[in-house]
């Protein structure tokens, strides 16, 4: 029997005994992947609608488990989690990012409690944070026990007033939400594990086949076009077969993220205005935050070439931002094809408006 509907079978003291037994275990940290929170706090609300269970104490359960679950959960990560946490960030290098990350919890102080305990998925991940950041306790109480209260009353109240219905529907969302959440994590993982790989050289068996069919080749049409003063530094042949490798990984995404919502039997991309947002939302969830960091999406480490700010840095948030909006405004494009060609550094409209250029980095 599914567990769920085990729990929803009971009444009365054991009943309230059972839900808030669990939400204390999941509160703590402890994953309980049979029986989600969220939807506990749905059957609680229906046990007091259909009168299975008193209100009072069924809330008054709830709200001590939920915040003594909370509590003894930040003391655990504030405990075993730092040092852990710090070695594998001197590990892997990401320290700094890890004392900002403190720091703004720190400053933010019960307010970045309060949001993050009141977001499905979150509520845990906040209280682990909060333990490792090692935000002092009447901080983390003071904004962890309002959104205890709005969080008991959004999905208790939930319960009693739409009964099994919300429960049909918190277990389709939350299907697809999982599966919409693996896919996009797996697609992320498979970019960033690329990247990590080209940047270690471990990928240098690809060369002969990047440089000898795609770098060689784009560099000779590049020739036979332009003068080579004018192509050289700014190959425009490269940069285009990097904007294809790029567009079929958006599109790939897309497919997945597509079938994830509507199973395999229906999943297509329509170029209408909805899958061109798609498309484009993807696109830039993709390119903005590694253009920003190193200059190089996969396309452009394939290609060997690389977008620079002003200051020969790497571009940085904003200009990441803006240059790859411009870019997928597809209106836009026949104007940037024009503009490309006409100016001597190759630049489109948005590398004309943040000032950067799109450069070779590799032969």
């Amino acid at each position: 029997m599914n567990p769920i509907t085990s729990i929803a079978s009971l009444s009365g003291d054991l009943l309230i005994a059972v839900i808030a037994g669990i939400v204390f275990i999941e509160e703590t940290g402890i994953p309980v992947p049979f029986a989600p929170g969220d939807l506990l706090l749905i059957i609680a609300g229906i046990a007091i609608a259909s009168d299975t269970v008193e209100p009072v104490p069924m809330v008054a359960a709830l709200l001590a488990a939920t915040v003594l679950g909370a509590m003894l959960g930040r003391e655990v990560f504030a405990a075993v989690g730092r040092p852990a946490l710090l070695k594998a960030a001197d590990a892997l290098g990401f320290r700094p990012a890890l004392e900002r990350a403190t720091r703004l919890l720190r400053r933010r102080g019960p307010l970045a409690v309060f949001i993050g305990r009141l977001i499905p998925g979150l509520r845990i991940s906040t209280t682990q944070v909060a333990g490792v950041s090692q935000i002092p306790r009447l901080t983390f109480a003071a904004g962890l026990i309002p959104s205890v209260v709005v969080y008991l009353a959004i999905f208790v109240g939930l319960g009693a007033l739409a009964g099994q219905p919300a429960v049909r529907l918190f277990h389709r969302a939350e299907h697809r939400f999982f599966v919409i959440a693996v896919t996009v994590l797996a697609a992320l993982a498979l970019i960033l594990s690329v990247r990590w790989l080209a940047r270690r050289g471990a990928l240098s068996a690809l060369d002969p086949i990047v440089l000898g069919v795609r770098r060689d080749l784009a560099d000779t049409i590049d020739a036979a076009i332009f003068r080579a003063s004018a192509w050289r530094q700014y190959p425009l042949v490269r940069r285009v077969w990097a904007g294809l490798i790029d567009l079929a990984i958006v599109f790939t995404v897309a497919l997945l993220i597509l079938t994830a919502v509507s199973g395999l039997d229906s999943t297509e991309i329509v170029l209408d205005p909805q899958g061109l947002l798609l498309l484009a939302a993807i696109a830039l969830v993709y390119r903005v935050p590694i253009e920003a960091r190193t200059g190089q999406t996969i396309g452009k480490t394939l290609m060997g070439i690389s977008v620079y700010g002003p200051n020969e840095g790497v571009p940085g948030w904003w200009r990441a931002a803006v240059r790859n909006l411009v870019g997928v405004a597809f209106p836009l494009w026949p104007i940037d094809a024009v503009v490309v060609l006409r100016n001597r550094r190759r630049q489109r409209l948005g590398d004309l408006l943040t000032r950067t250029a799109v450069r070779r980095v590799a032969d």
